[in-house]
């Protein structure tokens, strides 16, 4: 119990200095910039996280969820095992799975679905019929992939020979909750399920693409949880047959999906719920080799995030978590360029990353322009209004000069200003800032 209750005490801790000691990076900057239109859908995602930012701020969204996580994976342990001691061991070993951390720490469309995926397999397990609708149908809100804890419920009951009248129940009302979101893909040219059928079958993938799944999953599963939760779902007890498919479906899923395309190694983040409330009913050398693998790869990305050592030729997690705030600079845009009237302009960038970065960190009205620009949300968007005569910024990184669409639409091109984001003495970002003017 010691053991369990340090290691939940250190993730706890983990988290924090990481939200302390780390910049928001894009991806939380572009559901920011969401929270400020709330809709009921996005051109990426369902819109729970960006409820979730308006309603609690960034970290605020990233912890409460990180926190509540914890909490159902404590309580479904304990209705699966009957034993606390066994409820402690699954919540240190959810306290240890790296993308637990991360999710815990930084918001994403993880961090709530996470947390209602946590919730709609324990409402499941326990048949409560009525609260897994709702659970589920939050979580649908929270991330498409949702559906896949559908699937596995399904596969249980074809498995059981037993399909409960209540289980309609939960289905009709986590439709019900889902359905804003498709109608407003309807209105949308159904954008968000095209975008995400293409982002996650569309590319080319291939055994290479496929590796860097798997290695992704010792990275971010844990070295040894994720085998783990492979042999879980093949020979874990008969009665938790839910929960070993809520375990191994995501992961199947995503790595045909990996075979198809290159993906991200977090996809699959919802399959460590169940993974590690399965192994904490086994041998405890088991347990612990999990717990501390895992914690293990936790504290090394923890210390090179806060107090880096080592020098990589391309350091992109660094890059992301620290870096940004030199970009506060654009600002103030007389101090960078001398005549140019004084206050906040509009900047535009050539990604949604960078667009919403600068939104962020300088207060600043942006927009996406260029053709290198990957469609986002921004084309969903109406365009920047721009008062007469009034100068822009373009603002890229590593030295992208405005694109010929923007140049045109402005009399003369004045720059490049440079800016330089470091931290502890490390060069992360170059940006180049030009200003035009009509």
């Amino acid at each position: 119990m010691k053991t369990c209750l340090a290691l939940v005490a250190l993730g706890v801790g983990v988290r924090l200095a990481l939200a302390l000691g780390t910049d928001v990076y894009f991806d939380e900057t572009y559901y920011w910039q969401w929270a400020r239109h709330l809709a009921w859908g996005y051109f990426d995602h369902p819109p729970m996280v960006a409820w979730l930012i308006a309603a609690l701020g960034i970290r605020g969204t990233s912890l409460l969820c990180g926190l509540g996580t914890g909490v159902a994976v404590w309580g479904l342990a304990l209705d699966v095992y009957r034993s606390r001691d066994a409820a402690w061991r699954a919540l240190a070993l959810w306290s240890a799975v790296p993308v637990g951390i991360l999710s815990g720490v930084w918001a994403t469309p993880d961090s709530p679905m996470l947390l209602f995926w946590a919730l709609g397999l324990w409402a499941l397990y326990r048949e409560k019929w009525v609260l897994a609708g709702l659970t589920c149908g939050l979580a649908l809100l929270s991330k498409y992939p949702s559906v896949l804890l559908g699937l596995a419920f399904m596969v249980a009951a074809l498995k059981a020979r037993r399909l409960p009248a209540g289980a309609w129940l939960t289905a009709g009302l986590g439709l019900l909750c889902f359905l804003p979101v498709v109608l407003w893909n309807a209105s949308h040219d159904w954008v968000g399920f095209k975008f995400q059928l293409n982002h996650g079958l569309g590319g080319r993938g291939g055994w290479a693409t496929f590796g860097e799944y798997v290695a992704g999953q010792f990275a971010m599963g844990g070295p040894v949880l994720f085998p783990l939760a492979l042999v879980y779902a093949v020979r874990g007890p008969r009665e938790q047959f839910l929960l070993r498919m809520a375990a191994v479906i995501p992961l199947l899923f995503f790595g045909y999906a990996a075979a198809k395309t290159r993906g991200e190694a977090n996809w699959p983040a919802a399959a460590y719920v169940a993974a590690c409330i399965g192994v904490a009913g086994m041998r405890p050398v088991w347990q612990r080799a999990a717990a501390w693998s895992g914690m293990a790869v936790v504290l090394a990305v923890t210390s090179h995030l806060l107090f880096p050592v080592l020098t990589f030729e391309r350091d992109t997690v660094l890059a992301r978590t620290h870096g940004w705030g030199v970009l506060e600079r654009l600002r103030t845009p007389e101090q960078l360029f001398p005549g140019m009237a004084p206050g906040p302009t509009a900047v535009y960038a050539p990604t949604y990353q960078l667009a919403s970065q600068v939104a962020y960190t300088a207060g600043v009205e942006t927009d996406t322009v260029g053709p290198s620009r990957r469609k986002s949300q921004y084309d969903l968007w109406p365009e920047l209004e721009l008062k007469p005569g009034q100068d822009v910024l373009w603002c890229s990184e590593n030295g992208a000069a405005p694109p010929e669409e923007l140049v045109q639409r402005f009399g003369s091109v004045e720059g490049p200003v440079k800016l330089t984001g470091v931290f502890r003495g490390r060069r992360l970002h170059t940006f180049t800032v030009w200003r035009l003017t009509r």
